[in-house]
């Protein structure tokens, strides 16, 4: 992978922890809801050595990111805090991958700021109206927000990435690890629900009307199994509204990054290495 570093970057309210590794053209990853920069820990090594500097940060709340006080999590808040950091870095543009609501971050940065993206490719982006997981919404849910530091981590965290990633074999225990260990941290679960609460506002479904006046290169990669945003009922829409290329990858859920790093490390390389 090369050298791979962590720093703390600050910006207006924001010390957002940035993951950073190689020399390039810039590649900036969007992590999704209950994530962080750790989802994309068997994707970055294939970047570098291809020649891209590779920014992965952990948004607002997750990872070991601060939550600022009353922030929102509406898209196009994500898109500022996004923004914020590429200025805070002195980046212009940058090719952008996002995975699920970052994807949805990817899309609006790409409709609204397309002078600052150069390709953009996202990874089964939440794009037009919330998925139903009952599971999720368990963290708008005060009762549970209580006793989900207790409760989520020993009990929840096992069945929702075994759903995400559809072929569970391939789900490591140090995988499960750490996932369950974000819940100690009580903005994690601040952010969770957050997230939730203001993702689908008034931006995001104006945004959603206009992904047909996108026109930075688009690539969509999704994985064929994935139930949480199922490709069958976005995929191939949001394909036919972009007119964007869609690799579908085998026996891949939601995260398909994780997954199955081989096959969609190979499609992203082609969706950011073409002419």
């Amino acid at each position: 992978m090369g050298d791979l570093s962590r720093r703390t970057v600050t910006f207006d309210r924001h010390r957002l922890q940035v993951t950073e590794a190689g020399v390039g053209e810039p590649v900036l990853l969007i992590h999704g809801f209950a994530d962080s920069a750790y989802t994309w820990h068997r994707n970055i090594g294939a970047l570098t050595e291809a020649g891209f500097r590779v920014l992965a940060y952990d948004q607002p709340g997750h990872g070991e990111s601060g939550l600022p006080e009353g922030f929102r999590f509406g898209v196009d808040d994500l898109a500022r805090v996004a923004l914020g950091l590429l200025d805070a870095l002195g980046i212009e543009r940058v090719h952008v991958v996002g995975s699920s609501m970052g994807g949805g971050v990817a899309l609006y940065l790409a409709i609204h700021h397309p002078d600052r993206v150069r390709r953009v490719v996202p990874v089964a982006p939440v794009c037009y109206h919330p998925p139903f997981r009952p599971s999720v919404y368990l963290f708008r849910c005060p009762p549970f927000l209580a006793l989900a530091r207790w409760i989520a981590g020993p009990w929840l965290v096992g069945p929702v990435l075994r759903s995400q990633y559809a072929d569970p074999t391939l789900l490591t225990p140090d995988v499960l690890d750490h996932y369950r260990r974000a819940f100690e941290r009580p903005e994690y679960l601040e952010a969770c629900a957050g997230m939730l609460r203001d993702y689908w506002n008034r931006a995001f479904y104006e945004t959603a009307r206009r992904y047909g006046e996108i026109r930075a290169p688009l690539h969509l990669i999704w994985g064929e199994r994935d139930t949480w945003v199922p490709p069958r009922r976005f995929a191939l829409r949001l394909a036919a509204d972009t007119g964007a290329d869609l690799t579908i990858v085998a026996r891949a859920g939601h995260l398909v990054q994780q997954a199955r790093p081989g096959p969609f490390n190979r499609a992203l390389l082609r969706a950011l290495e073409r002419e």
